[in-house]
């Protein structure tokens, strides 16, 4: 336990929940765990929505640090003494702090969610956090997203299949013929040549447009260095 002026959201995101994410027969949601690319190391989730939200960190190029269940608040809010676990502290690479509370749509206005969450983003604005309340986002963008997120380690990818394919992308080009270029200049196959088109994707060396159906046909916007390392 500690005061609110003395809480680092570097320390923070090192440490472990606050609370344990339970199971149990016949429970109403589904808590898990997600590998998080962004840490190297596992981050817990209390709901399928709860999930979506970590994973869209997870792919924000800007977050470089992500903590679940990161602390309980507890204080005064008039008479009322309130306390709170917020879902999520994220850490970005301006060194700017993101609190994200994730409720479904059907509960943010009941009075007595609207109460706490209004009384928390009263409090992390007092340390000059931001905050946010998270619903959903469009479910093409999400679709995408999961399916890009088996890039996300890229440990299992071919670094050299990688730096081959990374050579035939270009903006206006499409993922197909980018593909089709580097199999008939490489002697990669084609299996991890697409795995390493997936890596690209979701380290956004290859920027596409996450809000139309992924295909061989999406053009890519916008290309970026990759490591080599």
């Amino acid at each position: 336990m500690t005061t609110w002026d003395a809480v680092r959201a570097d320390l923070v995101v090192r440490g472990l929940p606050v609370r344990r994410f339970g199971s149990y027969a016949g429970m109403g949601h589904y808590p898990g765990w997600w590998w998080a690319a962004t840490m190297g190391d596992l981050v817990g989730y209390e709901s399928l929505l709860e999930r979506d939200r970590l994973m869209l960190a997870d792919f924000d190029q800007d977050v470089v640090a992500v903590a679940s269940q990161p602390f309980g608040l507890a204080g005064r809010d008039g008479d009322v003494v309130r306390r709170h676990v917020p879902d999520y502290l994220l850490q970005r690479r301006d060194g700017s702090v993101e609190v994200v509370d994730v409720k479904p749509g059907h509960l943010v206005d009941k009075p007595e969610v609207a109460e706490v969450l209004g009384w928390t983003g009263r409090v992390l604005a007092e340390r000059g956090w931001r905050y946010s309340v998270w619903s959903g986002t469009d479910s093409r963008r999400l679709t995408n997203v999961r399916f890009l997120a088996q890039g996300r380690r890229a440990h299992l990818v071919d670094p050299g299949a990688t730096i081959q394919l990374h050579r035939h992308g270009a903006v206006d080009r499409s993922l197909g013929e980018s593909l089709r270029a580097a199999s008939r200049a490489t002697d990669y196959t084609a299996h991890a040549l697409r795995a390493a088109m997936v890596g690209l994707l979701w380290h956004q060396a290859w920027e596409i447009d996450l809000d139309e159906p992924l295909s061989s046909a999406t053009r890519i916007d916008r290309v970026r260095e990759v490591s080599r390392g």
